[in-house]
Order: C-alpha cells, then structure tokens, then sequence
C-alpha cells in the first residue's frame, strides 16, 4: 500500500488549473492541439461556479459590469438588504483598490471602448457552442431561442431602448416588445411588466450536461483530473535576460517548472511544460503565490432549480415557456430546462475568504423569491424549500473584461478568468485562445483588451 504521505510525480506537457467551464474548454481544444493534459481542482470537477449558473451565451451583453451608473445604483442598493447587488465591506487593501479601480472605469467613454471586444468574443463563442452541439461525441442540449429582458419601470426600459439601438448598430439582431408583443411570443405566461427587449440570437444550455459530457470525453481519451485537491506551491526557474544581465532584475523571465498540491494526506507534484490558470475566483490567491497580482474580486451569486413539470402538483408554479428572460429590475436570470426551471441572480462583492465563511445571505434569498412574484403573478414563493439554493463566485475583474494571455514574467503561464457573469458564455472560446496561445496559433480574437497585463504598474499587475 502507498505511503499516504509518498509523493505522486505527474508529468504532463499541459497543466490546467481550475476545472470549470474555462478549464475545461481550455483541456479540449489542447486535447485536440495534440497535447497531454491534467486538470487540478480544488474541489469537484464541474461543481463551482459553472454548476449552477444561469447558462446563458450572451452576445446580447456586450456591455461590461463596470459600465455608467453602476456605482450610483451600488450606493442605493447597499440601502436595502434584500437588493440584487451588495458591496458587502471591508477594509482589506486588495478590496479596497479593486473597487477604486471599478469606479474609475464606471464611465460611458469605457463602455463605448470595449463593448466590440465583448461582442465580437461572444459570438465568436457562440458559434464554437454550435460546432460543439454537431460533435458526435458530446451530448447536451443547446437551444438558440434569444433572451428576453422584461421591464417594469420607463427609466429602464428606455434604457434598454437605447442598448437596442445600440445593438443594432453593432449589427446585433434585437427590438423592443409591447407587452402585446411579448404576449404573441410567450402566449402561455402571464408577465406583469409594461415592456421587453428581444435578443433572438441568444441560446442557453445546461451547464452541468456539457460539463460533464466534457469531462468524460476528455477522461476516456487520456486527460488527467485530480480533484480536491489544492495547489500550494510552485517551483520556478529564472531564466537569463536578453542582456545576460540578471542581477537584481525582478522582473526578468521567469519559468514554471512544477506545482505542488495537496490532496488530502497526499502530496503531489505536476510537472509541465506550460501551465494554465483558470480556477476562477480564486484565481488571485494562486496568482500570490507566484508574487503576481491579478485583480478578480469573488461576486457571490445565487440560484434554485425548480421542477417546471406541469403534473408536479408540488412545484410553486409551472411556466411554459420557450425563451429565457430576465428580470431587469431585479436582476434575475430565469431558464427553462426540460422539466425545470432555474431562478438565478444577485451579486454580492467581497473578500472571497469572507464569502465562503457567511454561506447564502437569507436576505438575498427573500429578494430574489419577491422580484420573481412581482414579474409572474402566479409564482408562488412560500412553498420552496430554501435550502436548496445554491451559491457560486464569479470571478470579476475591475474593469468588467475577462483576463486572457500570458502573464508576465513567467514565459510558461496562461491566465484565464475575470469572466464574472459571462464565463458559461465565454468558456469555448477562451479555450480555444489558450489552446492557440500555447500553440503559437493566430489568436481568433485580438486579445488586446483583455491581456493580463493591462494592469501593470512599473511591471506589476496593480
């Protein structure tokens, strides 16, 4: 019998850090690069983040998180304990800076400088969800019937006019919808909302299907998982400076050699030609390690699955619907899934150290349960059970923008996070980048607006 404590060698031309979506995606297109793979985790595979998300391929959001407004909204929200968005407080620096940084970019020159970039990667990712559906060997379900956004209020609904029209002259299919309108294309729900906007080109998938389907093509053709367990250390080569001049250069190329983890009482070490890292919210605690700064702060969302079966006599209601849609207001996403239904929303900004001790905020949980009553008249709240409600972190990043490319100084490392609510959206094509990163392809996208380095002060991501 092995040594609990006997270290296990892996030696892989690719390591992959995080097994969501991202890494996942990032493991199949290198899998299909011709190169060896593991995927470490600090928990299950598939069950963080990209498990109980909304699933939702949104080339309909292409403007950031850090977009106009958001901090006036902020301040009004952190009023009302049952809001949709909550900068929960601290005064640790990393926190503090990230959102002095956010607020900086909460401008409308910011939004009109990047929703391009956000645009042209979702439907370069959509249209890898359509070439994943045709693989024969990978069942889930994928549906292109577009997103609804429902509207109670004039202010905001004039708003998402204006976003329409935008979205048209990005060349984005979308219109505004009467209530009488929205009707024809939903005849089966009763909405109490005065308003729509119709974003046809949108789809949607069960996350947790393609998750799986993934890993398990992925596991039958020889990719490595190792799960729950936690990197906790990196060994790392210097390598000599274009002028041969080493000395006191902080920032000279450096190499990843290997990373050890643990696994329980086992220890391990996973030794690797290139490494990824893609593990989320969590993303800036490896990056520490290796004396890097990568600003991802944890947005704690949340969701309940709900059985949407119309002879479940127990379901708090049923709704026959075909298109996705959102609460605006409110901020809850709702997907019909086969015979269910999934309520999902809220964005709780904090320390991720301090998140994972508090658990699902009850009061998030009642606004969530009110703001879908207020919608659909015939939801009915107080015959769910709570404890269900399931809870994950988006990885979001200061300026609304996923964080994608090398990271200097290392030569050998791959960044790819800050996805926030768009990494269910984005995962195929940025595992498609990081897969032509490492092989040296020409990128599909131009991944200026979301390197890495963006953030360097004087050669230190601040």
């Amino acid at each position: 019998m092995m040594n609990p404590e006997t270290n296990r060698n892996k030696n892989k031309e690719v390591a992959v850090i995080g097994g969501g979506i991202i890494g996942l995606c990032s493991a199949y297109y290198l899998h299909k690069a011709g190169r060896s793979v593991v995927v470490v985790d600090k928990g299950e595979i598939g069950k963080a983040c990209s498990f109980g998300n909304a699933g939702y391929i949104t080339p309909s959001h292409f403007v950031p998180l850090a977009a106009p407004g958001m901090i006036q909204k902020g301040l009004k929200w952190m009023l009302n304990p049952q809001s949709p968005f909550f900068v929960r407080p601290s005064l640790n620096l990393d926190f503090l800076l990230w959102l002095w940084s956010f607020a900086k970019k909460c401008t409308k020159q910011h939004t009109l400088n990047t929703q391009e970039a956000i645009l042209d990667i979702n439907l370069k990712s959509l249209a890898l969800y359509e070439e994943l559906h045709n693989e024969e060997d990978l069942e889930f379900q994928f549906y292109q019937k577009g997103l609804l956004m429902l509207y109670k209020t004039e202010k905001e609904l004039k708003e998402e006019a204006e976003t329409v029209k935008q979205a048209n002259r990005l060349g984005l299919n979308a219109k505004m919808l009467s209530p009488s309108e929205l009707k024809c294309l939903e005849p089966n729900i009763d909405f109490d909302v005065i308003g729509a906007a119709h974003y046809p080109e949108d789809a949607h998938i069960a996350p947790y299907e393609l998750l799986n389907s993934l890993r398990v093509y992925l596991e039958t053709r020889g990719v490595e998982f190792i799960e729950h367990a936690e990197i906790t250390s990196f060994n790392t080569d210097s390598l000599t400076s274009p002028s041969g001049d080493n000395t006191a250069d902080k920032n000279r190329p450096r190499k990843l050699v290997s990373a050890g983890y643990t696994k329980g009482s086992e220890k391990g070490n996973i030794e690797a030609d290139e490494f990824i890292l893609a593990n989320g919210a969590w993303s800036g605690q490896t990056a520490a390690s290796l004396g890097l700064k990568i600003p991802v702060q944890a947005g704690k969302g949340i969701s309940i699955t709900l059985s949407n079966d119309p002879d479940n006599k127990c379901a708090p209601a049923t709704f026959d619907c075909r298109t996705p849609f959102i609460l605006s207001e409110a901020k809850v996403a709702v997907t019909p899934f086969n015979n269910e239904i999934r309520f999902g929303g809220t964005m709780e900004l904090g320390v991720l150290a301090n998140q994972e001790r508090r658990g699902i905020s009850q009061n998030r949980i009642k606004g969530l349960l009110k703001s879908a009553g207020r919608y659909l008249p015939a939801f009915r709240a107080d015959s769910i059970d709570q404890s269900l409600f399931w809870s994950g972190f988006r990885p979001c990043s200061p300026d609304g923008l996923p964080i994608i490319g090398r990271c200097h100084p290392y030569t050998n490392l791959t960044v790819s996070t800050g996805h926030a609510m768009m990494g269910l959206s984005l995962g195929p094509i940025s595992g498609k980048l990081v897969s032509e990163i490492i092989t040296g392809s020409k990128t599909s996208v131009n991944l200026g607006p979301f390197d890495p380095n963006r953030f360097h002060s004087e050669g230190k991501i601040a």
